[in-house]
């Protein structure tokens, strides 16, 4: 006997469907579906104290259905269970499926009285469904009777399927449960829309729940819950817009996959493939539509919401290439309308299902969508929609074309300006695909390459570089694209190593390409600087420097000017670097792209202008988003970073950096993601969380010291020198930030020197080593006598406030006080000269002005959450013999800055997971600070946590 199956050719088992628990796993069914779990477990309530309730569950294939019906009757332990399903080839046998249902009670059909027992053992032994209401009443006296004495749950997947008079019968039971210990749960697809009088209710009179496309959080938890390995950021985003919600296409996709294309190692396919069965299922409405119908949908599937003017144009373009074919009218898509396939507003056409599109653009034969492609891309207007266009020609080329392939050249580069780096990337390398001159070829592919380096698509760059390589004939050709591939390195490999690399590719470059190669020599110092090496930084100063010529574009005299002045810098020539600086800030001026904002901000640090490091790395990420250029995000949001949290902008320096992190993260940048994580840790060191910073500064030394990190070993081994130097331990920070002064390449950098010197100096003193600070204050003094900068002056002249006494010292704080608040953009060093002064003020026995600083500097460090200082500063008030004035801290003020993070995330409602995902970090740290939170709390649960937040 030939297996049953039901809607295309999916097998049943025992009147189950068991797709679906191929499909999807059962630990990862049921993944926001809370509202449909509520009303299913109060369905079940309900049949227990004696009233009745039915209900039908709707959704298109892969939605879930046969999930939920699983789990409803794994949760019914204490009901009998009876269970059917409709299947396509009985949809014609009158009572087919009411008889598979009702099987194994049969024999309580002899408990009926007559009439009611004949008409049911008619209706079951010779599928006569004679009277409709006496069959109705005596299914209902049946079910109501094997409910006696345990409740009944009757669940029906696929009730769409089912014979008529199975649905009408089991229609009247489901409007007459009321004070029976049943529950009724069907599933089906959605209803057919009719065209005249509206959508008609598969059962009517029936509660109805749409199961919607899971939310994008239900999506992420399944994909955790089903991976078998940590997926690439860039993976997990391709996968969630893939699934459109459907939790069988997302674990469908995820199987697909290579463990190196789930890990970023490799590029995804293009597009990715659904699943077999699920694409038949979600097919099936359309295999009997009329020929011209099915021709517009699948055009409508590759052409994207188009409009249904231009599908009936290309309509008749391909039956113009197919005799035999008759052009669809204006009416040709109704059929699939009252279906509910498709829905045209506005003279646009768009699925009522995503997926829809997808399964019918990926099940066409090859040769009938080169013929749609062909016909789309004649209605196509290159100039509008340039992105279209060169997909449409390049897809519907049977064999390379150059002339086709200068026409999509052309939509490329148009669509970069339009689109973006991605759409300009994908049309490149379809020019490309279409270009019979291989050196042509190479020129557009590694034009591809370059296209989705810059848009951050790490694996795609690298695998266009692979394809690129062997077609380039030129030495310039082979240069460039060697240089693109440097590009990458910068992202995850040694720093110092790719440094040297892009000194042989600039000396490459030299002879074909000036201005690549004085790009390819600013990229080398980027890394050299990144790593802190000024040696190999200076190497590449003086190789670009001769490339710039008098008559060159004032970019490239502006790089230069960057690359000099800040190798000048490096050498502790500060009086010589600033002018030059001055002026390569200028690469701000006018239409700047990121990366030239990016140089412009770095030499505007070296100036100590915060101000305008602020205001041009934000104009920096802004570009960068409109371009669609990823790759120069996390540079620009890592130097946003430090102009942020010392003026005091502590919730918007942890969000740029947490920002950074996860952009830097999805592109492939682990060197930008350990900056990132740096720069938390100095947060966390100014917050004076000790925990949190000592674990991310641990995490930056360790990845530091791989990559040759020299920059983000110095800010992390800052910041816990800024930690020990709040917690009172001045030993500690002084050998801590006199080892970083003489830190070497990959260790250190040598700007740290500078920019740590006020805290060096802070900790000196407080050890007994002058001489020690005052050469540490001389250096940082002549750097800002140099730049002339409110803020670095005051931090000088709160240096020699410390390294003095008496009157004179007082006079430098004042000082130092008055370039504060005339720099107006350093709160944090405000603040922390404030409490330097009071704590001097108190020692030469002047409480009334000690005060006065004091409670300025509370104020200011409890605005930044500064626990560490905040205490500090009330020890010096209690010395005093003053409490403190203000508000206490709140309850949650004892903890640390992750657990307050936490604890706010957790009271807001979010799960372990949740906030693990949030916080880059994993549920079982979650779960520790958890406990933590609640003993320092006297809490005991999550609700008490959320009545003390809220």
């Amino acid at each position: 006997m030939p297996p049953r199956t039901c809607r295309d050719a999916a097998p049943v088992c025992n009147g189950e469907h068991v797709d679906a628990m191929l499909t999807i796993p059962p630990s990862v069914r049921l993944r926001g579906r809370d509202t449909e779990l509520r009303v299913l477990g109060a369905a079940l309530d309900g049949a227990r104290a004696r009233r009745g309730t039915s209900l039908l569950l709707t959704g298109g294939p892969g939605t879930g259905r046969t999930a939920l019906l699983d789990h409803v009757r794994a949760d019914a332990d204490d009901f009998t269970t009876l269970s059917t399903a409709g299947v396509a080839d009985e949809a014609d046998v009158p009572l087919a499926g009411l008889q598979r249902l009702l099987t194994p009670i049969e024999a309580a059909v002899d408990l009926l009285a007559e009439p009611r027992r004949g008409r049911v053992r008619e209706a079951l032994v010779q599928g006569n469904p004679g009277d409709r209401f006496g069959l109705g009443t005596g299914v209902l006296d049946l079910i109501a009777r094997a409910a006696e004495e345990r409740p009944l749950l009757l669940t029906v997947d696929d009730a769409d399927l089912l014979d008529r008079d199975s649905l009408d019968a089991l229609a009247f039971v489901a409007r007459r449960l009321d004070s029976t210990r049943v529950a009724l749960v069907m599933a089906s697809r959605p209803a057919t829309r009719a065209p005249a009088d509206g959508p008609r209710p598969l059962v009517p009179g029936v509660d109805e729940h749409v199961l919607a496309p899971l939310g994008t959080g239900p999506v992420h938890d399944v994909l955790t819950s089903a991976a078998p390995v940590t997926l690439a950021q860039p993976v997990r985003s391709a996968l969630v817009a893939a699934s459109h919600g459907n939790p069988a296409a997302l674990v469908g996709l995820l199987d697909a996959l290579t463990h190196d294309q789930l890990t970023g190692a490799e590029t995804l396919p293009d597009p990715l493939l659904l699943p077999a069965r699920l694409r038949a299922q979600l097919l099936g409405p359309v295999r009997d539509l009329p020929g011209p119908t099915r021709r517009l949908l699948l055009l409508a599937a590759l052409g994207s919401e188009r409009s249904l003017t231009d599908l009936l144009d290309a309509a008749g373009d391909t039956c113009s290439e197919a005799p035999n074919a008759s052009a669809p009218g204006p009416a040709g898509l109704e059929p699939a309308e009252e279906r509910d396939l498709v829905r045209v507003h506005d003279d646009t056409v768009r699925f009522t299902d995503p997926l829809l599109r997808d399964a019918l653009a990926q099940d066409a034969p090859a040769n009938r969508a080169r013929e749609a492609h062909r016909a789309l891309a004649a209605v196509t207007d290159h100039a509008h929609d340039p992105v279209a266009f060169a997909r449409h020609t390049a897809e519907g080329a049977a064999a390379p074309d150059a002339g086709l392939a200068d026409d999509v050249h052309r939509a490329a580069r148009r669509a970069g300006r339009v689109e973006g780096r991605t759409a300009a990337s994908l049309a490149f390398e379809r020019a490309a695909r279409l270009t019979p001159d291989p050196d042509a070829r190479a020129c557009r592919t590694a034009t591809a390459a370059y296209q989705a380096c810059m848009a951050g698509n790490t694996p795609r760059a690298a695998d266009l570089v692979a394809r690129a390589r062997p077609l380039a004939v030129s030495d310039r050709r082979h240069a460039i694209i060697d240089l693109i591939d440097a590009q990458l390195a910068m992202r995850d490999q040694n720093s110092i190593d790719v440094a040297e690399r892009l000194l042989r590719v600039g000396r490459e470059l030299m002879p074909h390409d000036r201005p690549l190669a004085l790009r390819a020599f600013v990229r080398s110092a980027d890394s050299a600087s990144l790593a802190g090496d000024p040696v190999l930084h200076a190497h590449a100063v003086d190789l670009a420097l001769p490339l710039v010529r008098d008559d060159d574009p004032a970019v490239m005299h502006r790089m230069a000017d960057f690359l000099e002045g800040c190798a000048i810098s490096f050498r502790g020539d500060y009086t010589g670097s600033t002018p030059i600086l001055r002026r390569a800030v200028r690469l701000a001026d006018g239409d700047a792209g990121p990366s030239e904002l990016i140089w412009a901000g770095i030499a505007g640090l070296r100036l100590g202008d915060n101000p305008f490091v602020r205001g041009v790395m934000t104009r920096a990420a802004d570009r960068g988003k409109a371009l669609g250029e990823q790759a120069t995000m996390p540079a620009a949001l890592g130097f946003l970073v430090f102009s942020e949290f010392w003026s005091g902008r502590f919730p918007s320096a942890a969000g740029t950096a947490l920002t950074g992190l996860r952009v830097s993260r999805s592109s492939g940048q682990s060197i930008w993601a350990t900056h990132h994580l740096a720069s938390l840790a100095m947060i966390a060191a100014i917050q004076g969380d000790v925990e949190t910073c000592q674990i991310r500064a641990r995490a930056v030394a360790s990845q530091a010291g791989e990559k040759s990190l020299g920059l983000a070993a110095a800010v992390a081994s800052w910041g816990s020198a800024v930690l020990e130097l709040s917690r009172g331990n001045a030993a500690d920070a002084f050998f801590r930030l006199r080892s970083l002064a003489n830190a070497g390449p990959g260790q250190g950098h040598p700007t740290m020197r500078l920019l740590t010197a006020p805290h060096f100096v802070e900790a000196a003193t407080r050890m007994g080593e002058t001489a020690w600070a005052a050469a540490s204050l001389a250096g940082y003094r002549r750097w800002a006598e140099s730049v002339d900068s409110p803020s670095a002056l005051a931090l000088a002249a709160r240096c020699e406030g410390l390294l003095t006494s008496g009157d004179e010292s007082a006079d430098h704080f004042e000082t130092a006080l008055a370039l504060h608040r005339a720099g107006g953009d350093d709160d944090v060093e405000h603040a922390r000269t404030q409490l330097l002064f009071g704590a001097h003020l108190r020692r030469a026995r002047l409480p009334g002005r000690a005060r006065e600083h004091l409670h300025n500097a509370q104020e200011s460090f409890e605005r930044f959450g500064a626990r560490l200082w905040v205490r500090q500063t009330r020890a010096e008030l209690r010395a005093l013999g003053t409490a403190d004035r203000g508000p206490d801290l709140p309850a949650t003020s004892e903890l640390t800055a992750q657990q307050q993070q936490i604890a706010r995330l957790v009271a807001e409602g979010a799960t372990n997971r949740e906030v693990a995902a949030h916080l880059f970090i994993s549920p079982r740290t979650v779960e520790h600070h958890l406990r933590g939170i609640f003993r320092k709390l006297n809490i005991r649960s999550r609700v008490d946590l959320a009545r003390l937040l809220n």
